[in-house]
């Protein structure tokens, strides 16, 4: 949502309500200057992190669910 800074000076805790569910772009002059964005209360570095992740396990979001995966290696090979 893009709003005026006039406007976020009026309606301040609006805004930041807001601002929990969308990021709130502020703008000036009619050009966009600001952002406020939903503040994240665990920082990036703590959250869970996959130990190992093979580059089959990341193909698997894109492969269509009925492929075999050694067809495919037969495949590869000939």
């Amino acid at each position: 949502m893009q709003i005026s800074l006039s406007d976020l000076k009026v309606n301040v805790g609006r805004y930041v309500e807001l601002a929990e569910t969308e990021d709130v772009i502020i703008t000036k002059y009619g050009r966009p200057a600001a952002k406020i964005i939903r503040f994240d209360r665990e920082p990036w570095y703590r959250k869970a992190v996959p130990e190992k992740v093979t580059s089959v396990e990341q193909l698997f979001g894109t492969l269509p669910g009925d492929v075999d995966l050694d067809d495919i290696r037969t495949e590869r090979l000939l």
